[in-house]
């Protein structure tokens, strides 16, 4: 049993934080200090996916990882980055094979003004998706929700997490009933339309996530710490009128569910609260 600060109940539960950046807390911007997030991370027992924008971020939270047991490396190619990575296909496959987790991949027709190179992002979202039928992949979809879900659909893919939807509520009742996962940010506490799309979500599909650092930096001014997921299960929790514990342990549940077929993530998913 632990004591959480915040005058939060005490009781032992893992938190997931399902997609975050490490390796950026280490850019100029956030401080390039990574010692006190690791800290938190240890402390409140957070399970965290640090998800990768290229082959150079992959590397870092790879060496990042090695400092904490709750720290699991994800490769993905950002899809604002995919227009480099379109002739290192053979690179690609060889880490896509490597990592366990797969992220942060996708579409983005929001961010990404230049529509040349959207056809990169699909060439190398489409490389993704055909080599990971059976893994978990943390999928960006700002702006192509109705490309992404197509693609998703056409390769079969059955171990998604949508990672912080903002999309049209039509499009997010078809993933819904695909049965992905989605992962909600912060942004919940400030947004009635994502509020809205987590009424949307049954329970069984929802997990927690902070996108730190850069995520909640354009609405909160500041760069997230990993204890901000405990915001977004708070969140979640008045949403769905349910209590915290009973978000917190709905999470921790979805999450062993969906890495159940991952031996070494699924024992330490399940090793705290049980």
């Amino acid at each position: 049993m632990i004591m959480l600060k915040f005058c939060f109940p005490m009781y032992s539960v893992m938190l997931i934080d399902a997609h975050a950046h490490l390796d950026r807390y280490l850019f100029k911007r956030f401080g390039k200090d990574i010692a006190p997030i690791l800290k938190q991370i240890e402390e409140y027992e957070i399970l965290t996916i640090s998800n990768s924008m290229d082959l150079t971020s992959y590397k870092i939270n790879r060496v990042i990882s090695r400092k904490s047991e709750y720290i699991v490396p994800a490769f993905g190619i950002h899809p604002r980055n995919a227009y480099r990575y379109v002739d290192k296909i053979d690179l690609a496959q060889r880490l896509i094979r490597e990592s366990k987790i797969i992220g942060e991949i996708g579409l983005d027709h929001s961010f990404v003004k230049d529509k040349s190179r959207y056809s990169s992002q699909k060439k190398v979202f489409e490389l993704f998706l055909s080599e990971t039928k059976n893994k978990v992949i943390s999928v960006h979809t700002k702006g192509a929700e109705r490309d992404v879900l197509d693609l998703l659909r056409t390769y079969g893919n059955n171990r998604v997490i949508i990672h912080w939807y903002s999309g049209s509520l039509d499009v997010l009742e078809e993933m819904t009933k695909e049965n992905y996962y989605f992962s909600i940010s912060p942004e919940v506490k400030f947004s009635e339309h994502i509020k809205k799309i987590v009424k949307g979500i049954p329970l069984y599909q929802i997990l927690t996530e902070t996108d730190n650092p850069g995520g909640p930096q354009s609405y909160m001014g500041k760069k997230g710490m990993p204890i901000l997921v405990r915001d977004v299960v708070e969140e979640i929790a008045k949403v769905k009128e349910k209590s915290l514990v009973e978000i917190e342990e709905i999470v921790q549940e979805n999450f062993a569910r969906l890495v159940e077929s991952d031996p070494s993530i699924h024992a330490l998913v399940m090793a705290v609260g049980n």
